[in-house]
């Protein structure tokens, strides 16, 4: 009897050529479509990481132009995370109902289009008003790329993927200091008359530009084959796949071997988006989905509050630290309370960023990119949860000690290795991946994102408010908070095994 042979099975032909979505991935293989799809989503994920990391760099250039105190930093910083925690849900309810692909690039143009337009506005008000507008928009690029790329990737494959797709987030992290650097010293000045475009201007439309590029990219690409399926487009994914399987393989799409999907039965009665709404939020709501979507909500929490909210100082911090006196016989909260004590009403606006800082800031990061791909390609040997749980207690352990070092290079390491908290994010929605069903996940993931990035929002205020008022508490604070996210990611659940990847199964036409 005549045979096919695939990557990982043998697929009678004479048989009727069935199978179920994962079956299908499986066949399809992995390869260079996974590959290139999976830069482009990572490419939404690395914008939606510049934007609100940007604020770090962008904030304290602009200070004097738009006459901003550091408590309205604080706030404005916020804004982004805020805008994710406020919108999450709408986001999650259009991505599940209208599409990964659609929504992914509506929102990113959104992002773009506002984030270009507060590069132009004269002073604080007007600039906020758009960085919000902006951060609207920001949910679903931040989030469902990881949805996306779990949807088109075999099963065998999935966890390092995501993996590595969140290492090559954290690399993006990176173009933020480096960006800056390039940009910032820049000195010219365009009158405008309202006011003056100087290189801060210049930088935030470069940080903005990363959102067209992706979404220029993906405008090419195909939808996910797991929604398309959920909505009762069957035909549609299989066409999908046979594109994976063709450019995977180096095959005709005529000779993939699936030929029909095993698939529930979709009801396509039209409800009202109450209804709809309700029907896909609710029963994440009770168990067995209500109490992971609180614990990955929480875990997220930790990762952001941290990632996104302390980070977002760390460069405020170290040009603090750098450009103020005290040797190493201070730690780094001793320069920090001895310069706040110096500090006067008629001290003269400075936006200046010292070279050093950038410096820093760009070799820190390089480097923590690196050691992200590093260990993500590990992910396949120690495991997701062993690599959540090791992030965790590393960088709470780091925190804490940051109060007790004195010497500002050792200081600087501790505070910049913050990065690697992004690690955990990969693992904590290969979870959500891993535990909601296909026509839950887009949902799940934006309610775990939105829980996640109100850490983003309280770390970046809290941050800002108690570096100059309890600066040793803050380390304490954030590196207690890891430390116990590190004691419940015991609870998760273990990782499935892929075992359809060594299945045979015969299909008959």
């Amino acid at each position: 009897m005549e045979k096919v042979n695939t990557l990982s099975q043998n697929v009678d032909v004479n048989d009727k050529h069935a199978a179920d979505l994962d079956q299908a991935l499986s066949v399809a293989g992995f390869g260079w479509y996974n590959v290139k799809y999976c830069l482009t989503l990572a490419l939404f994920l690395i914008s939606a990481i510049i934007e609100p990391v940007g604020y770090s760099y962008l904030l304290p250039a602009a200070k004097c132009d738009l006459n901003m105190s550091d408590s309205q930093r604080g706030i404005i910083s916020s804004i982004p995370y805020l805008g994710v925690v406020l919108t999450s849900f709408p986001w999650g309810y259009l991505v599940d109902t209208r599409g990964r692909k659609k929504m992914i690039i509506y929102s990113s143009l959104g992002v773009g289009g506002f984030s270009v337009l507060s590069a132009f506005m004269p002073e604080m008000i007007s600039f906020t008003i758009c960085k919000t507008l902006s951060a609207i928009c920001l949910a679903c690029p931040a989030a469902v790329p990881y949805t996306f790329i779990g949807e088109i990737i075999p099963l065998k494959y999935r966890d390092v993927t995501l993996s590595v797709t969140n290492a090559l987030q954290i690399m993006g992290s990176g173009l933020v200091p480096l960006l800056a650097w390039g940009i910032l010293p820049l000195d010219f000045r365009v009158d405008f008359g309202a006011y003056e475009f100087r290189s801060w201007r210049l930088l935030c439309i470069a940080y903005a530009c990363f959102f067209f590029l992706s979404t220029f990219l993906l405008s090419f690409g195909p939808e996910s084959p797991k929604y398309l399926v959920s909505q009762g487009k069957h035909d549609e994914a299989l066409k999908v796949l046979q594109i994976m399987y063709a450019e995977n393989k180096g095959k005709s799409p005529d000779t993939y071997p699936v030929k029909r999907l095993n698939m529930p039965t979709v009801n396509k009665e039209k409800t009202s988006f109450l209804n709809s709404l309700k029907v896909q939020t609710l029963p994440l709501l009770k168990p067995p989905y209500f109490k992971w979507l609180v614990l990955n909500g929480f875990l997220l929490f930790g990762i952001m509050a941290s990632l996104n909210g302390l980070y977002m100082w760390v460069p405020d911090v170290l040009n603090r630290v750098f450009s103020g006196s005290g040797g190493n016989q201070l730690t780094a909260c001793g320069v920090i309370a001895q310069r706040v004590e110096a500090a006067t009403d008629d001290t003269v606006c400075d936006d200046t960023i010292e070279p050093i800082t950038f410096i820093i800031n760009s070799i820190s990061s390089t480097s923590c990119a690196l050691i992200a791909v590093f260990v993500s390609v590990l992910v396949k040997f120690i495991g997701k949860k062993t690599l959540l749980i090791a992030v965790y207690f590393i960088i709470g352990t780091f925190c804490i000690l940051i109060n007790f070092v004195t010497e500002q290079f050792v200081f600087a390491t501790l505070l910049s290795s913050l990065t690697l908290t992004g690690l955990g994010l990969g693992p904590v929605n290969a979870f959500t991946v891993q535990i909601f069903p296909t026509h839950l996940r887009g949902m799940a993931v934006s309610l775990t994102m939105m829980l996640g990035r109100s850490g983003s929002v309280i770390g970046t205020n809290v941050a800002g408010l108690m570096i100059n008022a309890a600066c040793e508490a803050t380390f304490y604070s954030f590196g207690g908070l890891l430390i116990l996210c590190g004691l419940l990611a015991f609870i998760l659940p273990r990782a499935q095994p892929p075992a359809i990847s060594k299945k045979t199964y015969s299909v008959r036409l």
